[in-house]
């Protein structure tokens, strides 16, 4: 055999057409045998937006409370204000600043067809900062949305447009970044593209849930859905605690608690894939490739809503509902849902991967049950179907529900409790809050001794099922009615919001001293319906006051562009909530 390659060698050698073939072989078979661990790139011509070493707070597709996390989170070791990096040469094509969301965010066009999103920024490039604030001043507001033409920003590949922040909705100081589709806005997977990144340690896979899925299945002796934990056999192998094959009858459906620690670096992100298998036969899985955002909600589909809201787990189902559209599942002609009949043992396997084909299997044996098991019927109101409007109405709630809000069908159940202290209508249980929906349906409720000068003021709430807490839903009030459209079923009532809003200075001492020389500061909160507007001025003109929600702080830095030093000053700030309720601060202070 070695005779026979050493003599293909000096073919090779003696021929220069021979010479290029074998060169090419030689570089496939380099390829073929190449590390499984560095990801297969889409695209070679990006880089990181962030210097390395990474981390990462979040990965593609992760499950999040009603929507997938749609991009990579970057962690800054808790800092803020590093460099971030144009991932690829492009133009600045929209320029965000909220209170919410991703905050201060940039959105970058691209010539392939890419637009790659830098969100939660501290600040931006000057020349993009500069442009940003006249802006601002010409709008009068601090949250803006901008879409600057495609000469005006241009930037290279590594070329600094920001930097690192803690702005928006963020849990904490990181970047978060995000490749799309540009025609379409879908979320495209980064770790598809070759942003420098490797991962060489497996996923974990921590427990197997097991659902019956109509009233006659079960598992084992029940009705209910069993969790079944697992042990690591070895190196990316795992089976259940106990060995002893699962006991399954009628329509069932499986799901996977697994997590992803790219390199150990021990903060837990989502999977990429996971595949059922029975008797070496694919049954259903999925794959987190891309995100439309049109249907991020479906999450609440794809996650066990309830499991997580009880424990803060994050379940992947391994089967479809009805009235899940996502099309990140295969095969394309199953939903997953298995009907065990037969009585017989069947082994299964379950493979979990990372973006980097770093894979985990868990396997497991099943058998079925000869006889079913006498259940206890749920008394409910109302069947609900998932495919189809439904509407639910008495004298004291009205319920308009258009299709497409229901995963599946549901045996609705309405009841009412004593009112509330504080509230203008008993307490509607509407269901349970622990069942999601996807898209919002009409609820309305009938108030009872509401007075004259409080209907102006009326809005439903909701009580948390977790947290215990009301929070306001919203809503409006017509002849007798508080109507509101929501996405959460659960319990409701109506109550008034007359209270105005809360302004506490951080940095104005006896309405005249400055704390701080460079800036103002106020801490703003309402108890019920929320901040809906707020407005800053000095000497009767608006100035920008930045607000950060999560922490409810305004901030004003001093702009010596747009006042004067060197005087007293009218500070004057108006705060105002969704119910018009506003209040009103006044100081001199001297500049």
């Amino acid at each position: 055999m070695h005779l026979k390659l050493y003599y293909f060698w000096r073919f090779c050698q003696n021929s220069l057409k021979m010479r290029f073939i074998f060169s090419i072989l030689i570089l496939i078979m380099s390829f073929l045998t190449g590390s499984a661990t560095q990801n297969t790139s889409q695209n070679s011509s990006f880089i990181s937006p962030l210097k390395g070493p990474f981390s990462f707070a979040g990965g593609f597709g992760e499950l999040r409370p009603s929507h997938f996390h749609s991009g990579l989170d970057f962690r800054t070791q808790g800092k803020i204000g590093l460099p971030v990096f144009a991932a690829k040469d492009g133009y600045i094509s929209r320029i965000g600043i909220s209170s919410t969301g991703y905050g201060n965010a940039l959105y970058m066009n691209h010539s392939d067809g890419t637009t790659t999103v830098y969100g939660h920024l501290l600040k931006f490039n000057p020349k993009i900062r500069e442009y940003t604030t006249e802006k601002q001043y010409d709008r009068e507001s601090f949250q803006i949305n901008l879409t600057p033409s495609s000469d005006q920003f241009c930037f290279k590949k590594g070329e600094i447009i920001g930097w690192t922040g803690n702005s928006g909705s963020s849990g904490g100081p990181h970047l978060h970044f995000e490749v799309r589709d540009t025609k379409s806005e879908t979320a495209l997977n980064p770790l598809l593209y070759n942003l420098g990144i490797t991962d060489k340690s497996a996923p974990k896979i921590i427990a197997l849930y097991i659902y019956p899925l109509d009233d006659e299945s079960n598992v084992g002796n029940d009705n209910t859905k069993k969790r079944f934990e697992t042990i690591a056999t070895s190196p990316g192998k795992y089976r259940l605690k106990n060995k002893v094959p699962i006991e399954l009858l009628g329509q069932v459906g499986f799901g996977i608690q697994a997590e992803d620690f790219f390199n150990g670096t021990g903060m837990k992100c989502g999977i990429y894939s996971a595949t059922l298998f029975c008797d070496n036969k694919e049954v259903f899985g999925f794959k987190m490739d891309k995100i439309a955002f049109q249907d991020t909600r479906y999450a609440n589909s794809q996650a066990d809503f309830e499991e997580h809201l009880r424990s803060n787990r994050w379940i992947e189902h391994l089967f479809r509902q009805p009235g899940n559209i996502l099309d990140l599942y295969y095969p394309k002609q199953s939903n997953g849902i298995m009907n065990f009949t037969d009585g017989q043992e069947h082994d299964f396997e379950v493979i979990v991967c990372d973006a980097f084909k770093n894979k985990s299997i868990l396997r497991f044996k099943t058998t079925g049950k000869k006889s079913k098991v006498t259940l206890t019927r749920i008394p409910y109101t109302k069947v609900f179907l998932y495919d189809r409007p439904n509407n639910f109405e008495n004298d004291k709630i009205r319920i308009e529900m258009p299709t497409g809000v229901l995963y599946d069908n549901l045996k609705f159940k309405w009841k009412t409790e004593p009112t509330p202290a504080g509230c203008y209508s008993e307490m509607h249980q509407v269901h349970n809050g622990f069942t999601p929906v996807n898209n919002p349906y009409t609820l309305s409720l009938k108030c009872q001794d509401l007075p004259d000068h409080l209907k102006d003021k009326a809005l439903i709430v909701y009580f948390d099922p977790i947290k215990k807490k009301k929070t306001a839903v919203g809503g409006e009030y017509s002849r007798g009615w508080v109507t509101v459209k929501t996405n959460l079923l659960g319990n409701f009532s109506v109550t008034a919001d007359q209270i105005p809003p809360t302004i506490i200075s951080l940095s104005v001492k006896e309405n005249k001293i400055l704390a701080d020389p460079q800036k103002v500061q106020f801490h703003i909160s309402d108890d019920l319906s929320g901040i809906y507007t707020y407005r800053g001025e000095i000497d009767g003109k608006w100035v920008l006051f930045e607000y950060d929600e999560k922490s409810g702080t305004l901030t004003y830095h001093f702009d010596k562009t747009r006042m004067v030093f060197g005087k007293s000053h009218l500070l004057r700030l108006v705060v105002t909530d969704y119910k018009e309720n506003s209040s009103e601060y006044k100081a001199i202070i001297y500049k």
